[in-house]
């Protein structure tokens, strides 16, 4: 009797590990065919997709450990995957953030903050403090895809670092979380030597709802403390808000003698629709005096009618 009970659990162990074991090789076939940039595997791609994901974690773990290989297609392969799995690929993911490896850690952190889940949140702000710029980095820009309140002074904070790609993804990340606590912050970073932080930063103080963000912008717009470059800044963000708010104050600029604020003022009013007023003050300055106006003008329409 004991033989035979033995028997059966020796049979149950073989098959379970020829099952693992087929299971292991069928997943690195799909990842292969997969990763092959062959014009001949290129239908095959979507199969394989669906099949690996099918295995959530188990396709993930396969896949991690191809990440030595220096292939884009390797990488972007892995990137298809940790995608289709979502939250089951945050704990092997997580383990990777913490590799000594920063190219490894960094494109950890990247995907973490596309997968958006919270079990990350605390792990990427200890990355955000990273020696490697590389993580720093990509950890601020992950966090406004899975950060929450408890983010937001670590990312005020990287507002003001000395490298502009951590102020931009910074911003974004800001943006992202829609707290009006980085205000003050963002709205300093409008007058930012590097054109994307400027842009970032725009973007990043439109995403924040509330009046109270417009009368915050329009009564630095007034003063005569800051630059032509944050003043153009601010005109085109009050128009991203979107808000119907800002409309009569953009129209009320269409009229202002400086040929800039006027091409400025017209790119603003694109980001409006619905409001007729807006199209007729803009087909009036088709006829502006100014060829850079004209310009704004045409774009803006081509904006509203799009």
């Amino acid at each position: 009797m004991k033989k035979r009970i033995l028997l059966i659990l020796l049979f149950l162990f073989i098959a379970f590990s020829n099952l693992i074991a087929a299971t292991d090789s069928e997943l690195k076939h799909h990842f292969l065919v997969l990763s092959n940039e062959d014009v001949k595997y290129s239908d095959q791609h979507e199969i394989a997709t669906e099949k690996l994901v099918k295995h959530g974690s188990d396709a993930v773990d396969l896949a991690l450990e191809f990440m030595d290989r220096d292939s884009p297609s390797i990488r972007k392969s892995i990137e298809i995957v940790t995608r289709g799995v979502g939250k089951d690929a945050v704990g092997a993911l997580l383990y990777i953030l913490a590799s000594t490896d920063e190219d490894k850690a960094a494109f950890a952190a990247n995907l973490l903050g596309e997968i958006g889940d919270s079990r990350a949140e605390v792990p990427l702000m200890l990355a955000s403090k990273s020696s490697s710029y590389m993580v720093r980095s990509a950890a601020i820009g992950a966090l406004g895809g899975c950060g929450d309140t408890a983010a937001i002074s670590v990312l005020i904070e990287a507002l003001g670092d000395t490298i502009s790609e951590i102020r931009r993804n910074a911003a974004t990340s800001l943006g992202k979380l829609g707290n009006e606590r980085g205000l003050p912050q963002l709205i300093e970073l409008l007058d930012d030597r590097d054109y994307g932080v400027r842009y970032a930063a725009s973007y990043a103080i439109a995403s924040i709802d509330g009046d109270k963000i417009i009368d915050t912008l329009i009564i630095r717009l007034e003063s005569d403390s800051i630059s032509q470059q944050e003043k153009y800044h601010i005109i085109e963000t009050l128009g991203l808000t979107r808000n119907p708010r800002v409309s009569e104050y953009l129209l009320e600029l269409l009229e202002s003698p400086i040929y800039l604020e006027r091409g400025y003022a017209c790119q603003a009013l694109g980001y409006l629709r619905g409001d007729y007023r807006v199209v007729n003050a803009l087909k009036r300055c088709l006829d502006d005096a100014s060829a850079f106006v004209r310009m704004m003008a045409r774009n803006a329409l081509k904006s509203i009618h799009g």
